[in-house]
């Protein structure tokens, strides 16, 4: 407190979120309640009750800072931008208008009057919030400030533009004018203070602070204000070390050497001292909420398919194959085929996806030929997959080039692991690199991370150095876009970077089994199986188990015979290795998968 002392208001920068506008009488909504209201409203019934116990069954679950914040342990929310695109996608853009009416009427509370006032002497505002509470506050009064010194970053109700309240508009970041602004009032003044923000706007605020160079915030003091009901505490924040990747924000400011503070405690404790150091006029008391949910009317046709359209956006295929046959006469057809073959891929069906995709007219369409020879890869038949792909990639030009360059890509990435193919996958590795070319966010969460790992992937087997934890940055990006399978799919890839021929088998076991569970839990049968192609699987499962799941799959034939052969001999041997009779040893091993 004593640090407010010789701090004068145009010396602070404030960040705020939807903490700001909940007390009466703006009574706007949490995170929480707007994303619950947003379920109610466009989906179906019980859609986020099966959500959170997917989220629960991977181990997402909510982490405060502070253990006093949330003494019951509350699985994951899904993130609000991505359940609002899909809204907006089915029942049309005006679902958030309806959505976020009440922000548009919201009268402000004591806690806008403060930052008006705080504004008014010179201060400057960084603002998540939709509603122009503090606009209106100021207005009451005749506040005044320059332009420049308040920035909704993600627009408001009143304001011109789209709302940032979906993933399509938040998941490119920032655009280059909104960086300038953001980043210019940010380090304008001393001190930046936050309060009511959650601190989780990964995609935006966490990744143009960090891309800044680095320790470009030394000088910043930085307090975070956490707001409780507990007796006030700091809370110790302590960095990462340099080699571990950087996901917190908080984190971020420390590494770009922000001097932080946490402070859990009532609002009314920093607050309050700020009004009487700086002579504003009085908070008061926090007047009681009265939330005024607005009445939000849609088709009622509409919430199986916007449920449907989640589920296979977030990768819950075993939900997906239960509302199929309700959801696709109300469905464009390209839409029902395109559900169709992410479902018959994740089941291990590559025969049938191919099926699929061979009717689709014209036959140069660039989805028909990726799919095509994606399920060729993923069956195992890379030469065909590879010299499919690279007949139609070289003929092809733009995007379509790109898309099909990607799993051509994917096809030498297991050609590089297949020895008889190793030497021939080398010599086209540099070119698919160069087609590949240079990704960053603008181009959205999935092009983006998938792309970049494949580079990075291939990159390493021609003299490049692949990050240690690419694969584990690549998950945590489509966790924090809600992509739970995509989630899963990066931790099967991050334990094939980081396997070693020190761990245990018993370790090994226990990691792979989780990640099974987990591929069980979003649906995914190929997924689950797939875990035989892992390093070190021979250590874990029994050749028999192997064998079954090969033929649980549509692999190709030579495929099949490759992963039991391989399987067969490495255990073999890893158990003669282990001095122990291979007999015992194969009941002893198949006794512990039963049991597993």
């Amino acid at each position: 407190m004593d640090e407010f002392a010789s701090v004068n208001p145009q010396d602070v920068t404030v960040l705020s979120g939807a903490g700001l506008s909940v007390e009466g009488p703006s009574s706007l909504p949490t995170g929480e309640e707007l994303t619950k209201r947003v379920f109610d409203a466009f989906f179906l019934p019980g859609t986020l009750k099966t959500i959170r116990s997917k989220h629960a069954a991977v181990g997402w679950f909510e982490q405060p800072l502070c253990p006093s914040l949330a003494p019951e342990r509350k699985s994951r929310l899904p993130r609000l931008e991505t359940v609002l695109g899909v809204a907006a996608r089915i029942h049309g853009p005006e679902a958030i208008d309806r959505s976020t009416a009440d922000m548009a009427v919201a009268e402000p509370n004591r806690l806008h009057r403060f930052f008006a006032q705080h504004l008014d002497r010179g201060g400057g505002h960084l603002t998540a919030n939709f509603d122009e509470c503090i606009e209106r506050a100021a207005a009451a009064t005749g506040a005044n400030w320059a332009n420049s010194d308040l920035l909704h970053f993600h627009g408001s109700v009143g304001g011109a533009g789209a709302l940032g309240a979906t993933l399509e508009r938040i998941e490119r970041g920032f655009s280059p004018d909104l960086a300038h602004k953001f980043l210019a009032l940010l380090t304008r003044r001393p001190m930046l203070l936050v309060a009511g923000y959650s601190g989780s706007d990964f995609f935006d605020v966490n990744t143009v602070i960090a891309g800044l160079p680095p320790r470009s915030l030394r000088g910043l003091r930085v307090v975070w204000l956490l707001h409780s009901d507990h007796d006030p505490h700091l809370l110790p924040i302590q960095s990462l070390a340099p080699d571990e990747p950087t996901l917190s924000i908080f984190d971020i400011l420390l590494r770009q050497g922000a001097d932080l503070s946490v402070v859990c405690a009532p609002t009314d404790f920093l607050l309050g001292e700020l009004v009487r150091r700086w002579q504003f006029t009085p908070l008061g008391s926090p007047l009681g909420r009265s939330p005024k949910d607005p009445r939000i009317d849609v088709d009622h046709s509409l919430p199986l398919v916007a449920t449907f359209a989640l589920y296979l956006d977030v990768g819950l295929f075993g939900e997906v194959s239960s509302l199929a046959q309700a959801a696709a006469p109300l469905m464009p057809a390209d839409e029902v085929r395109s559900a169709t073959s992410a479902a018959l891929w994740e089941a291990g069906r590559w025969n049938d996806v191919r099926r699929l995709w061979r009717r689709v007219r014209p036959r140069t369409d660039t989805t028909r030929l990726e799919r095509i020879g994606a399920s060729l890869w993923v069956q195992g038949r890379l030469l065909p997959a590879f010299a499919w792909l690279t007949w139609y990639r070289r003929r092809a030009s733009g995007d379509a080039r790109q898309v099909l360059a990607e799993t051509e890509g994917r096809v030498l990435e297991h050609m590089l692991r297949t020895p008889d193919l190793r030497w021939l996958a080398r010599r086209f590795v540099h070119g698919v690199l160069g087609e590949l070319g240079q990704t960053d966010q603008t181009i959205g969460v999935t092009l983006y991370r998938r792309r970049t790992d494949l580079a990075s992937s291939l990159g390493s087997t021609v003299g490049g150095e692949r990050e240690p934890h690419h694969a584990m940055m690549s998950s945590e990006w489509f966790g924090q876009a809600g992509n739970v399978l995509a989630w899963v799919t990066y931790q099967h890839r991050r334990l094939r970077d980081s396997y070693r021929d020190t761990d245990s088998a018993q370790e090994l076991g226990d990691r792979y089994s989780v990640l099974r569970e987990w591929y069980q839990a979003v649906g995914s049968k190929a997924g689950g199986i797939r875990t035989h192609l892992l390093p070190g699987a021979h250590r874990v499962f029994p050749t028999s188990e192997v064998l079954t799941g090969v033929f649980d799959l549509q692999y190709g034939w030579w495929q099949r015979f490759r992963i039991v052969a391989r399987h067969a001999v490495k255990r073999e041997l890893w158990l003669r290795r282990a001095g122990q009779s291979p007999q015992l040893a194969r009941a002893r091993a198949t006794s512990e998968a039963s049991v597993g």
